[in-house]
């Protein structure tokens, strides 16, 4: 029996395998597979009624060849929900086939009418946490859609790519229902022709809504659901009043005949809450998949960060790509502003193929650069914050944030550009000395741990490269080989074959001339040397005394950056290049010191923050607590010895009351 099964299986495995087809249209692709597998899961359980014991071999033997569904897809299976067949064969050529925990909590909520606040992690898919339940709901509905109709559902989201990827999703899973996408920066005339045809579900940002809502070409009167997507950023300072104007027509102030309101983000500071409660009919409910956990940013995601001065910024991130993406590997990186991201795209240091995304591209080059990104046509972009949120580009190995950004939001929805899907991601922040401060406060409000790490050394940047020029080397069709057999051979007998295909690979990769950076702040021309000791250290003097002892005096000009280990066993410090090899000759270890070469930065002790004059990421101006004699910002008063005078209250972390009442307006006018 058990190798009958086994055989079945087989065949199961075999027919998914060698489906050709892509779009789920084969009679048994690998999503059939997986219902297939509940079955035979299903035949499990009844063969388990007739053995000895849970623990029989026959048991054992059957669990380990079908293995059992996690917790997770049961919970997801379709059968749990009211979902058409249509439907489900749509999902499962998207590669759906269960739904994850974020929209099995949601779609009963979502489908019985209840407003709804939703919070998930970053790629955990809240998309369709309301698109399929409001499409089932809608398909459902018997109502006329003749020409001219007005839309019944719109979802508002803050950027022109957000809003074209949600109104894909959309589109994807109905064919009965018209989809459409409003933004800026394309022509009206297409917009005002779908909206004569007559719209069922309406994708937008809300300017451009905004502009046909006072053309009196839009008719939202009919709206029954509203989706505010990234709904702290919609309710921020530059969508507020916006989004209020959107709002007053298809709301009326205290009326149980509202649209339906779902709002959802990954980021949902109090105030959204507390609007929530106001503004929303009493019986709202409320899905947070993070709740009190610390960590707010994706789980999936390794968070590194590197300390260098802005003028080695763009040398050092290109060495970066390089050993933690490759040239075939997909990289972001996100910069503050228009500027530096069209800068940085053309520099030379970046040697993959790169691309720049902002707000100053026209729109069509802007759809074009992302379809390109996301088709693997080029492998690294650089992008201001039109990329940050919501946006699902598969497979991106890395992501880059050229300095910490001015709110921990835009940190974690930065860095969940990567690690999507079940994926892991590395998010890499570049710090100065001078933003340390900054960096601790993302880790607070963020509930992370930056592993900080020092520049890719040579050996790293060399290896990198050399795993890149094989990968070139296996592209190389054999027809192209043959032209340069002679050539080839003839290198080889004047160099030998290992010379002679070292150059080729070093020449391939790049990696002709890699230069030297101190592991502790990412200088050129500097390496990072280690000085052990035997015993702990409580002054630094002892570790200068132990150093000149052998080397003289004169390594006053030479050693500079001298910090602590951790634990104070020891202490690194950056030396000229030119002078490693000095420092090596001369050194004699002994019982009390070891000197060597550091190969990764070492872990430092902590270092007090010094003068913290600013309170939160998101309004300086509010003021904070001066350091040592500093100055709180505008809004705070002067600070002491031991600071003070901050005009930031510790209750309201990352709060904006103009926010939360320029929202409240938007309700209160209806």
């Amino acid at each position: 029996m058990i190798e009958s099964l086994q055989h079945s299986r087989g065949w199961l495995l075999l027919l998914g395998s060698n489906s050709d087809s892509s779009d789920g249209d084969s009679q048994l692709s690998s999503h059939g597979l997986v219902e297939l597998h509940i079955i035979l899961l299903s035949v499990l359980s009844l063969v388990r009624l007739a053995c000895q014991g849970p623990s029989s071999t026959t048991c054992i033997l059957l669990s380990k060849c079908f293995g059992e569904l996690s917790a997770e897809q049961k919970e997801g299976a379709f059968s749990n929900f009211p979902i058409s067949e249509e439907t489900i064969q749509l999902l499962k050529a998207r590669g759906v086939t269960y739904l994850f925990p974020i929209q099995a909590k949601t779609f009963h909520h979502v489908s019985s009418g209840k407003d709804l606040i939703a919070q998930a992690r970053t790629g955990t898919g809240k998309t369709f946490s309301f698109a399929i339940p409001l499409i089932e709901k809608l398909q459902g509905d018997s109502q006329s859609r003749g020409r001219g109709r007005a839309p019944k559902i719109l979802v508002l989201a803050p950027t022109r790519e957000l809003s074209i990827q949600v109104s894909k999703d959309f589109s994807d899973i109905t064919k009965k229902l018209t989809v459409a996408c409003f933004y800026g920066g394309t022509p009206y005339n297409g917009q005002i022709d779908l909206i004569r045809r007559g719209i069922d579900i309406l994708v937008g940002t809300p300017g451009r809504i905004k502009d046909h809502l006072q053309n009196g070409r839009l008719d939202l009167t009919k709206v029954q659901h509203v989706v505010l997507d990234e709904v702290d950023q919609m309710l921020d300072m530059g969508f507020a009043e916006q989004v209020e104007d959107i709002l007053t027509v298809a709301y009326k102030k205290d009326s149980e005949d509202n649209p339906q309101t779902l709002l959802f983000s990954a980021t949902c500071p109090h105030w959204v809450y507390d609007v929530a409660k106001k503004y929303m009919k009493s019986t709202y409910e409320q899905v947070d998949l993070i709740g009190k956990k610390t960590q707010k940013a994706a789980v999936t995601v390794e968070h590194l960060a590197i300390n260098c001065h802005w003028s080695q910024r763009a040398a050092v991130i290109g060495d970066v790509i390089q050993v933690y993406s490759g040239s075939h590997g997909r990289t972001i990186i996100f910069c503050e502003t228009k500027k530096e991201a069209q800068e940085l795209s053309l520099n030379e240091s970046i040697k993959q193929d790169a691309q720049s995304l902002h707000g100053d591209i026209p729109q069509k080059q802007r759809e074009i650069t992302l379809q390109g990104f996301r088709n693997g046509k080029f492998g690294v972009l650089v992008a201001t914050n039109v990329a940050a949120r919501g946006l699902d580009i598969p497979e991106v190995d890395l992501v880059i944030q050229s300095s910490p950004p001015k709110d921990v939001e835009s940190y974690i929805h930065r860095s969940g550009r990567t690690g999507r899907a079940g994926r892991t991601g590395i998010c890499i922040c570049f710090y100065q000395k001078k933003e340390q401060h900054q960096l601790g406060q993302v880790e607070r409000q963020a509930g992370i741990t930056f592993k900080r790490v020092g520049v890719p050394s040579a050996s790293e940047i060399i290896k990198a490269s050399s795993k890149d020029a094989i990968r070139f080397l296996d592209s190389v069709p054999p027809a192209a080989i043959n032209n340069f057999r002679q050539t080839a051979q003839k290198l080889i007998d004047e160099k030998g074959a290992v010379e002679a295909l070292a150059a080729a690979l070093a020449h391939i990769s790049g990696a002709t001339a890699v230069e030297q950076r101190s592991l502790i702040n990412s200088d050129v021309g500097f390496v990072t040397m280690v000085l052990q000791c035997s015993i702990e250290m409580h002054n630094i003097g002892y570790a200068w005394r132990g150093l000149k002892e052998q080397l003289g005096e004169e390594i006053d000009d030479k050693v500079t950056r001298m910090t602590f280990l951790k634990g104070k066993m020891g202490v690194c410090f950056d030396v000229p290049a030119a002078e490693v090899k000095t420092f090596q000759d001369q050194w004699q270890d002994s019982r009390r010191w070891q000197l060597s070469v550091a190969t990764e930065r070492p872990e430092l002790e902590q270092q007090p923050d010094e003068g913290r004059g600013f309170s939160s990421f998101r309004n300086q101006r509010q003021g904070g607590g001066g350091g040592r004699g500093g100055r709180g910002g505008r809004g705070g008063g002067r600070g002491g010895r031991s600071g003070g005078g901050g005009g930031f209250n510790k209750n309201d972390k990352f709060q904006n009351r103009g926010q939360k009442r320029s929202f409240q307006r938007a309700f209160s006018h209806r």
